[in-house]
């Protein structure tokens, strides 16, 4: 077992309450940053619906290319509400390299989601709609963390 750190040197030099208030602070902006991040995918996953219905009923195109659509004009929206009102980021700067990074993170998170679908439904035996919300939820914290700490990290 590693040995414990020590932090002696933070009173020793009055920098523990600088040390405690950076840390509460970064937990608080994450948090927020969590938050801001969950209502932008409740309000994709109700234009993934609706676009998924509209194009599905009003223009009978195939489900699965509707919904293939509604997934991309969903992540284009969401994209945009991330990037300007929960990372606080310029739209203009690195929008390529941010999108491709976004719609990667996306993907996989994506594909995460059936996989725990499928395993939660298939093998574990629960009702489809419960293993989707469970899968929803493992899947918004990857996709938070992958997009925080990729797609808007710091130094971009």
């Amino acid at each position: 077992m590693p040995p414990e750190p020590n932090f002696d040197y933070l009173y020793e030099y009055g920098f523990y309450w600088v040390y405690v208030r950076m840390i509460k602070i970064l937990k608080f902006q994450i948090t927020k940053e969590f938050l801001k991040f969950a209502i932008v995918g409740v309000a994709n996953t109700l234009i993934h619906l609706s676009v998924l219905y509209i194009l599905t009923e009003f223009f009978s195109v195939y489900y699965i290319l509707s919904s293939f659509l509604a997934f991309l004009v969903a992540v284009t929206n969401s994209f945009v509400f991330n990037t300007l009102w929960t990372f606080k980021k310029d739209i203009k700067h690195n929008t390529a390299t941010r999108y491709s990074k976004f719609f990667v993170v996306s993907v996989i998170t994506a594909l995460a989601n059936l996989f725990f679908l499928y395993i939660f439904t298939e093998v574990a035996g629960l009702w489809y709609m419960l293993s989707q919300i469970i899968a929803i939820a493992l899947t918004l914290m990857m996709n938070f963390i992958g997009n925080k700490f990729w797609t808007f990290k710091e130094n971009e």
